[in-house]
């Protein structure tokens, strides 16, 4: 007999929020490590889909104002673009961290899952533009609160995709897992900082495998303090009650 009570998901979360998750940076990044080596074509088709969407912007607004007119954009032009940027890339990069969360959690996913969270694409993008706008202030005022800010409104996003709740709400929970961990988020960002200035030695091949990592990550990390998606959790656990039913 099954217990349709048992909830992994608020599990999880209140083991993460009562400090009781074993935050190892060695074992997380061990466990995303190997993450990357078992799923690394589909984990980088991800990120190629990101980098192109870039690209494909960069091409457009070089071919629109030229390499020495992006240079001299107004601050309202730049700022359009920055929001175009944020509603083009807010629901691609929450569909890579929940596909490496899934895979975390041993979950099925596919490539085109990486596109699940466009509907949720307004919210997302508010989201993604209101914690762009704290970073940035923290970096204009000094370079540390931006980078805090930065690394503890990491799961807002994730958090936005599977509990669908206000952007304000999710920021504030982000903020209060992360907390709970900071001295180990911290190491865990530095080391990924310091991963990226390496990255600039090898011309930037390095992050064929930098980039992956830090999504798988991330990934895993929002599996392990927060649990699986929703969705899946009320499928199963109609499932359980349909058997139990018979």
């Amino acid at each position: 007999m099954s217990n349709t009570n048992y909830n992994p998901q608020g599990d999880r979360l209140e083991k993460a929020l009562s400090g009781d998750y074993d935050f190892s940076v060695k074992n997380i990044l061990l466990r995303s490590n190997s993450l990357v080596k078992s799923n690394y074509q589909l984990l980088i088709a991800g990120c190629g889909v990101i980098l192109l969407v870039v690209a494909a912007l960069m091409a457009i607004l070089v071919g629109r104002y030229s390499v020495e007119g992006l240079t001299q954009l107004s601050q309202s032009q730049q700022a359009f673009i920055d929001v175009i940027v944020i509603f083009l890339m807010a629901p691609i990069t929450t569909g890579l961290i929940m596909q490496a969360s899934d895979l975390a959690g041993r979950r099925h996913t596919r490539f085109h899952n990486l596109f699940d969270y466009l509907p949720q694409i307004l919210s997302l993008a508010v989201a993604q533009l209101f914690v762009s706008i704290i970073v940035q202030l923290g970096l204009y005022l000094l370079i540390v609160p931006g980078m805090y800010v930065f690394m503890a409104s990491v799961f807002t996003l994730p958090i936005i995709a599977q509990r669908r709740i206000p952007v304000t709400s999710a920021i504030i929970l982000s903020f209060k897992v992360v907390n709970k961990y900071l001295s180990g988020f911290i190491s865990l960002f530095g080391i990924f900082i310091l991963l990226l200035l390496l990255s600039a030695f090898t011309l930037g091949l390095a992050m064929l495998w930098v980039m992956p990592l830090y999504y798988a990550t991330v990934g895993l990390l929002f599996d392990d303090l927060f649990g699986a998606k929703s969705e899946e959790l009320s499928s199963e656990h109609s499932n359980h009650e349909s058997t139990f039913d018979a």
